[in-house]
């Protein structure tokens, strides 16, 4: 009898079937977080078995549009240097910086939409070895940042990945604590040559940091979730913009840590910084007025224009190597600060 239903389940099962079963595996370990959020996964996945085929144009409309605006600005921009010597005197009379700053700007969202992290201390490490005052750098740091958060803050909500409970707990501590840390490093911008060194090797912490996340020196979990939120935030609301960056590795690394979830922790840090850097931003424009608006301008658009191909661009890269390249640098960069003031003094 076992060996004719052996017979029977042989002709009647497909040699494919192995392959089927292995992917599902392959798949179901693939899931992370609750219930909810492995069915929002799978939704996904199966969703592309049942939809209908798509033409090439609508499967890439977006692509498609990004790319008729680029020729648009392209060909007003050629016809414009070509036809009108005003045009070209004002180009060529805008500070070298903001060029600068516009491909600084634009490699640095690169590198945040591969690895996650790393656009606010890179960025910092830069506009100090650029000259820029350590204030007007992180000014600078804070504006660019207000709409790139503000879309992906709205994208985790969209997605159902905030928990609300937790931004309740975050979001005033860390408002205050980035006002006080803008204003005080706004204060200071006349003793420039001293917070500089400060600020170098806060980076130059970081980029360790980095690397150790690219090498996976982790700490341990403590099993217990983190407690005093309103801490936790205002020290991260300090830190970010008092030093340029370092919110989402002081607080999105401290509530993983503490157990929380990831998923939800990183829509909350992203939501909570679009607040933090509007309101550091508003505190720095107020105190210094539009100082360096060359940097400011780059950044903001060198960022905005690497968003919409930063997500495909990472897939083709690999996360570690970056994350080793970019802690690499930010040290060489952070640790040449700190020798030149070291020089200065003696």
């Amino acid at each position: 009898m076992a060996k004719r239903l052996k017979e029977i389940l042989n002709e009647g099962l497909p040699a494919q079937l192995d392959n089927s079963l292995q992917q599902l595996n392959v798949l179901r370990q693939s899931l992370n977080g609750d219930f909810a959020a492995k069915v929002k996964k799978l939704n996904q996945v199966t969703a592309s078995l049942v939809a209908p085929k798509k033409s090439f144009v609508e499967t890439n409309i977006k692509w498609l549009i990004w790319l008729s605006v680029v020729l648009f600005i392209a060909s007003v921009g050629l016809t414009l240097w070509n036809t009108e010597p005003e045009f070209q005197s004002f180009l060529i009379s805008i500070d070298p910086l903001f060029y600068w700053f516009l491909g600084a700007g634009f490699v640095f969202a690169m590198v945040d939409g591969a690895i996650g992290m790393s656009y606010g201390v890179t960025s910092a490490s830069f506009s100090l070895a650029m000259g820029l005052p350590p204030a007007s750098a992180s000014m600078a740091i804070h504006i660019s940042e207000v709409l790139s958060n503000g879309i992906a803050g709205w994208m985790h909500y969209r997605m159902g990945n905030v928990n609300w409970k937790l931004f309740k707990l975050l979001i005033i501590p860390a408002i205050i604590g980035a006002i006080i840390g803008a204003y005080l490093l706004s204060s200071l911008e006349h003793y420039s040559q001293y917070t500089k060194p400060l600020v170098a090797i806060y980076t130059l912490v970081l980029g360790a940091v980095i690397l150790m996340k690219a090498f996976n020196i982790k700490r341990k979990r403590t099993g217990q979730k983190i407690k005093k939120i309103g801490t936790l935030g205002f020290f991260g609301g300090f830190i970010d913009a008092a030093f340029g960056g370092g919110w989402g590795s002081i607080v999105l690394s401290s509530l993983i840590a503490g157990g929380r979830h990831p998923l939800f922790s990183l829509g909350t840090v992203k939501i909570s910084r679009f607040f933090i850097a509007t309101l550091s931003s508003l505190t720095f424009f107020t105190m210094l007025g539009g100082r360096y608006w060359e940097a400011v301008v780059g950044l903001i658009i060198g960022s905005a224009l690497a968003a919409p191909i930063a997500a495909r661009v990472s897939n083709k890269i690999s996360a570690k190597t970056i994350m080793v390249a970019v802690g690499i640098i930010v040290m060489v960069v952070s640790l040449r600060s700190v020798v030149l003031f070291i020089l200065k003094l003696i």
